[in-house]
């Protein structure tokens, strides 16, 4: 099977909106777009990447958030018109960001308009979702919780990390991929952005392995592997903003291609990104086998 991974594409406008009174911390994220982060995130580059993208032929769309800017009621209608125009539901597994997320009043909103990607009951959503495609296993994580002002943290919580254990422990006998916006492992990002139980996930994953975690939050292609108790690796990768442009970094998605192979998974990986043109590269690709 064929998995895309894109993440923060943060798609949505906000030309159309004034913050009020009452705006709260949305001020300040308001002032942020208008002076420089509509410049990093461009529609055009959007459009350029996730042509290529589907021209690829994908099985299945891993998307991890930060869809929107500040979390409101337009955005998730903005976006999920995006989504809609991308892939029919059942071929995408999305789970928020903490722009997604970001006001006491975005998660009434996203589950209204997004449930279908999320696939999760709007009046009682529940994570991790599981979804089988072939050889694989997608789980998705909801990291996003609101936060006060300056910070844009996550949180999963014991009951989440219980679920979680249980999906692993079940799904073991396919090609695991655990999807979550926060970085999973301590010491990626400053405190004030970081998964607030970072370690506790840390150690689940150890100890139950996986083959790939992807994530998102950073804007950045980084890659890590993590040692799992049963001497097998987990494969863990953040990918650059969907829409990236100038000083930030080209846009950027992953290709992964899983197939069965004598001794678990042969995992292949292309990173694509953008040049100034808009035309799309392959900049770095590997192959690995997985036990899953």
């Amino acid at each position: 099977m064929r998995l895309i991974h894109i993440t923060d594409p943060h798609l949505t406008s906000l030309d159309s909106w004034r913050p009020g009174p009452s705006a709260g911390k949305r001020w300040l994220s308001w002032l942020s777009w208008q002076s420089r982060r509509r410049k990093r995130h461009l529609q055009a580059r959007l459009t350029a990447l996730t042509a290529h993208l589907d021209a690829a032929r994908p099985d299945v769309w891993a998307i991890t958030g930060d869809l929107c800017q500040i979390g409101l009621e337009q955005e998730a209608r903005e976006a999920a018109a995006w989504l809609n125009r991308l892939a029919s539901a059942d071929r995408v597994l999305l789970v928020p960001g903490n722009h997604d997320l970001f006001a006491t009043d975005s998660s009434e909103s996203i589950l209204r308009h997004w449930s279908d990607w999320l696939h999760v009951d709007p009046a009682a959503p529940e994570w991790p979702v599981v979804r089988a495609f072939d050889e694989a296993t997608l789980i998705g994580l909801n990291s996003a919780v609101v936060t006060p002002l300056l910070k844009a943290g996550g949180r999963l919580g014991a009951a989440m990390r219980e679920r979680l254990d249980h999906a692993l422990e079940k799904s073991r006998d396919t090609c695991r991929v655990v999807m979550i916006h926060h970085p999973p492992l301590p010491g990626c990002c400053k405190p004030r952005k970081a998964l607030a139980d970072d370690r506790e996930l840390t150690e689940l994953l150890k100890r139950r392995g996986a083959a790939l975690v992807l994530h998102g939050h950073l804007h950045h292609n980084r890659e890590y592997r993590l040692g799992c108790s049963d001497g097998s690796e987990t494969a863990v990768f953040c990918t650059a903003s969907a829409s990236a442009a100038g000083s930030q970094g080209p846009a950027a998605a992953r290709i992964f291609d899983i197939e069965p192979a004598s001794c678990g998974y042969r995992v292949s990986m292309r990173l694509e990104a953008l040049d100034a043109s808009n035309r799309a590269h392959t900049i770095e690709n590997s192959e690995w086998i997985s036990r899953g």
